[in-house]
């Protein structure tokens, strides 16, 4: 099997070797992209938005693709399934636009889903984990791990690295949520752990008070906490203030920067996990180019969306390269069955389900800084 190289080393040693403008040949390479850029989930959005953003500069300071502008059309859909349906009709209407990324959630994604497939353009999620999501349609396609895939990891998290037996998860109030409480509650009991509350965190929510007293009273060993950066900062900030010491485990969405930002010194001792860690030396220059160009070190979900433009764009290479024509439907194929792809997040393989399998790194937070664990 040929591995390519990361494409984030490979775009930014071209894009340095060049300067000046560039002319293109023949009509550009359309992509649409969509995600939340406003909204209570905004800051994952923007860490999309700029990586795919990053990405499009490099390609285009490299020439482009085979003399071709790159254009991303990118559009704010506030994770508003209403907003991606609309977003989604509205890319299936743009000529020459030839594969999509987004969104964030698998509620948003999905709602875009029925049209794109419709319009026969593949779309690649980098964070839908339903472990429903590819199995929509075989223009679906994500770069993250599905939910029930990592419901060991996060009974391991909580079991294992924790030493919890009585488990309390409060969940984020999402198709997400739901599903990772859901398989992280039946891995805990498989092995042998009990689950004593599972209970809703609406979006938006700022008083957990009543949730803290029950938590309290309850008094389990460990809280697993599958919830948003902001409702999760509000909470572990609250649980603290009561005097409640309960370690915290936690799934990849808290590896999100403004989780720090936002609980500050209550986020102390967080467990998680990542697929993306940027002090490793692989992914430096991707590092460096994201820090030059934005003030702060990518995360998770900048690496996953710079992952899931540079597959898009790997499949319209290929359709080029083989002289068919260029539309979703050739793209989509290159896209599933393109050799593997080493990037910033993992291999990149997709099997019969257009899944793929990547590895988790343990984090925790000390000293207001996620640290190897």
């Amino acid at each position: 099997m040929t591995i390519r190289r990361a494409a984030a080393g490979v775009a930014l040693s071209l894009g340095l070797a060049l300067t000046g403008a560039t002319a293109y040949a023949a009509d550009p390479i359309k992509i649409g992209f969509f995600a939340p850029l406003t909204g209570n989930v905004a800051n994952f959005g923007e860490r999309f938005r700029e990586s795919v953003q990053l990405y499009e500069d490099q390609v285009n300071a490299a020439g482009g693709i085979d003399g071709r502008k790159l254009e991303v059309v990118f559009e704010d859909d506030r994770n508003s399934p209403k907003e991606a349906a609309s977003i989604a009709q509205k890319f299936a209407n743009t000529p020459g636009l030839v594969a999509v990324i987004g969104s964030f959630s698998t509620t948003a994604s999905l709602a875009a889903a029925p049209i794109l497939t419709e319009a026969k353009i593949p779309q690649i999620s980098p964070s839908s984990s339903h472990p429903d999501w590819p199995k929509f349609s075989p223009y679906t396609f994500r770069q993250n791990v599905r939910q029930d895939q990592l419901a060991p990891l996060h009974a391991e998290i909580v079991l294992d690295k924790l030493k919890g037996k009585r488990i309390a998860i409060p969940y984020f109030q999402d198709d997400w949520g739901l599903v990772t409480a859901n398989t992280t509650k039946a891995a805990i009991e498989k092995r042998g752990g009990e689950v004593v509350l599972v209970e809703p965190i609406a979006p938006n929510s700022r008083d957990f008070r009543p949730l803290v007293s029950k938590i309290k009273s309850l008094n389990p060993d460990v809280i697993f906490l599958p919830v948003h950066y902001q409702e999760a900062s509000a909470f572990v900030q609250q649980l603290r203030q009561a005097g409640v010491t309960t370690p915290i485990g936690a799934p990849d969405p808290l590896s999100n920067p403004k989780f720090l930002e936002l609980a500050g010194k209550d986020a102390e001792g967080v467990l998680l996990y990542t697929m993306f860690f940027a002090d490793n030396p692989k992914v430096k220059s991707y590092v460096d180019a994201y820090k030059a160009k934005y003030n702060r070190l990518p995360d998770q979900y900048s690496a996953l969306a710079y992952d899931s433009v540079a597959v898009a764009v790997n499949g319209v290479k290929a359709m080029l390269k083989s002289g068919k024509p260029l539309t979703g439907e050739n793209v989509r194929d290159a896209i599933a069955t393109a050799p593997a792809y080493e990037g910033l997040t993992g291999v990149t393989k997709y099997d019969e389900n257009r899944e793929v399998e990547k590895k988790s790194t343990f984090i925790v937070i000390k000293s207001g800084a996620y640290v190897l664990y």
